[in-house]
């Protein structure tokens, strides 16, 4: 028989560690939160950022301040190099998209990507092929049926290095016409803003971007959509324009965007993140950041967003492999 002095024992430390449980599962940011911004200012993947900086802000939905930090170059390498200064803090997040992925794949980015903490991801951004309002080139089929004559003929612009999401969605394009994709003709700006600019002065044939990007400039009468590589047709002001598919140009391709913590977050602090940013996703404030930038809300939480991850490395390493850009 177990004495007076066995229990109270046993009962403490039973309370001990369903105290601890409790302190772990209720982690939250004790500290300024940083969302690191791996692009320079004035770009989709800043505004991004800074909109969901905004909201949790406005709706007080964290207690500590936050802040933006841009920290551009080397693919994203700087970014990640300053993230990985910080493993296991979970102040400190990351705007993720497909180039940090592309940048692995292609050996230009050393960390392991794979070791950092998937989060969240929020949005997919599909991508749009301008013209010039002169351009000769009047739909997707027009601009297939010149790179099939002579896929050198046709300069394809996009931002901000080779091998990213727009790349591979010109070498989807062009794989419809059977062309060489390793011969397409590839000139890259270091902003998609001065490559629209470039399209509408008619130095370049088109320009790879992302919707909310172009908007301004075709409102204003200076470039046009030829085709959206999405799966079905845009709301609001790109409703009018017609997706690759509908012109029968087999090619679906966007660029996610989301973010990703340092590595060895434990699942406390994981768990506190899926459930901000569930609340986040619900918000009026973010309902109306998605219609406004052209965004398609594709919400996955950590796990459904490191699983996602993986099959799009497949995907991405397959394309890559193919245009020769796999060390």
């Amino acid at each position: 028989m177990s004495s007076p002095t066995r229990c109270w024992r046993q009962v403490f430390v039973l309370l001990l560690l369903c105290t601890q449980t409790a302190l772990a599962a209720d982690w939250k940011p004790e500290k300024v939160i940083e969302l690191i911004v791996p692009t320079g200012p004035g770009s989709g993947v800043d505004a991004s950022a800074r909109t969901v900086q905004q909201i949790f802000q406005s709706n007080k939905m964290v207690e500590q301040a936050i802040n933006t930090t841009n920290k551009p170059g080397g693919n994203y390498g700087i970014a990640m190099g300053y993230l990985a200064q910080h493993n296991g803090d979970a102040h400190k997040l990351m705007v993720q998209t497909s180039t940090p992925l592309t940048a692995f794949i292609q050996g230009q980015i050393k960390l392991n990507y794979f070791e950092f903490t998937p989060i969240v991801n929020l949005i997919s951004e599909p991508i749009a092929f301008v013209v010039a309002a002169n351009s000769p080139l009047k739909t997707a089929r027009d601009l297939v049926a010149k790179l099939k004559a002579d896929p050198e003929s046709v300069s394809i612009a996009l931002s901000a290095a080779r091998g990213n999401a727009f790349h591979i969605t010109a070498a989807l394009v062009a794989r419809t016409a059977q062309v060489d994709i390793k011969k397409l003709k590839i000139v890259v700006f270091n902003a998609s803003s001065d490559g629209v600019i470039a399209a509408a002065g008619g130095h370049v044939d088109v320009m790879a971007a992302t919707p909310a990007t172009v908007m301004p400039l075709v409102q204003a009468g200076k470039v046009r959509i030829v085709g959206i590589a999405s799966n079905a047709r845009l709301k609001g002001a790109a409703a009018q324009v017609p997706t690759f598919k509908e012109q029968g140009i087999d090619a679906v391709f966007d660029v996610p965007r989301g973010f990703i913590g340092p590595r060895g977050l434990s699942a406390e602090q994981v768990r506190y993140w899926d459930g901000l940013f569930a609340r986040m996703v619900k918000s009026d404030d973010w309902k109306l950041a998605v219609e406004k930038n052209q965004w398609v809300e594709n919400y996955l939480n950590s796990a459904d967003m490191g699983r996602e991850l993986r099959r799009q490395h497949g995907i991405l390493k397959d394309v890559l492999s193919e245009l020769g850009m796999v060390q």
